[in-house]
């Protein structure tokens, strides 16, 4: 799997330049164009009970050029030697970031997370979740951490792909295959049954039942790996997705997570809620197709 467009969002924050390197190499290694773009957000200003968007044009014209020219010298320091574009935007910046992805036939976003506040562990900022719900291309999230950028290669050396049994896993092996080939990575396949009291089968989950969804998963996914010619290791086990994911991507000391946006197991409930768990609980990047 080789990407050729990266879009990259700037907002000149330290985890912003912690993930640089990260942005470098995977451009590097495939050769793509770099886009970066930085976002300014208008201000707002209310006048008495009507709530007007106020915004003096010649502020935002000082604002844009001054982000422009911030932006070029971030990309001199951040990406010397590199060709890469430069963009600033103005208005939202989840919506401007994926009117951009679209607009430039972009094939990957890489960008940090963004949690904020006493509850930074458990969320990802705003615009981070947008783009992962928006985005019709792969995205790429560093590692939702204060310190992001150790203990992982940026060359994607060791990869964990999450999969459930349904037929879009087959989408996700293939990719998984496509890493494989073009970077080397050794490859571990990852299937969580969910926990009694996640499924809502805490009456009908015993053991030997528990058994039988283990091997029927097992079962499925061997079916698809000689669909698609591969052989990878596969672990299954049972509890939150999240955390299952979360421990062999520890355990492995995985540079790089891969899962499917939308193919997460249903019985579990909303895709939406494990691929944001998996990204906040997961100690290394994760790349989302």
């Amino acid at each position: 799997m080789k990407f050729t467009n990266i879009l990259f969002p700037v907002d000149f924050s330290e985890r912003c330049r912690a993930v640089a390197p990260f942005v470098s190499a995977v451009a590097k290694r495939d050769g793509a164009s770099l886009t970066l773009v930085h976002v300014v957000e208008p201000s707002v200003m209310w006048y008495g009970a009507v709530e007007t968007t106020c915004v003096p044009e010649m502020d935002l014209a000082r604002l844009i050029a001054a982000a422009e020219h911030r932006l070029v010298f971030f990309a001199d320091e951040s990406f010397s030697g590199m060709d890469t574009n430069t963009r600033v935007e103005s208005g939202d910046p989840a919506t401007c970031i994926i009117d951009v992805t679209r607009s430039s036939g972009v094939d990957l976003i890489m960008m940090p997370t963004r949690g904020r506040g006493r509850f930074r562990a458990a969320l990802l900022g705003s615009v981070t979740s947008k783009v992962l719900h928006d985005a019709a291309c792969p995205v790429w999230t560093a590692a939702h951490s204060d310190e992001p950028g150790g203990g992982y290669s940026a060359q994607w050396r060791k990869i964990v792909c999450a999969l459930d049994t349904t037929d879009d896993a087959l989408r996700l092996i293939h990719c998984a295959h496509d890493l494989n080939a073009s970077n080397g990575a050794s490859i571990h396949l990852v299937h969580a049954v969910p926990a009694p009291a996640e499924a809502g089968l805490e009456k009908y989950l015993d053991h030997d039942f528990e058994l039988f969804l283990k091997d029927s998963a097992r079962n499925a996914i061997s079916v698809m790996q000689k669909e698609t010619g591969t052989d990878f290791p596969l672990c299954v086990e049972t509890g939150k997705i999240s955390s299952v994911v979360a421990a062999v991507a520890q355990r492995d000391e995985a540079d790089l997570v891969l899962i499917g946006r939308g193919v997460l197991p249903r019985v579990a409930g909303g895709f939406r809620t494990h691929v944001y768990a998996i990204i906040r609980d997961v100690p290394c990047p994760v790349l989302s197709i």
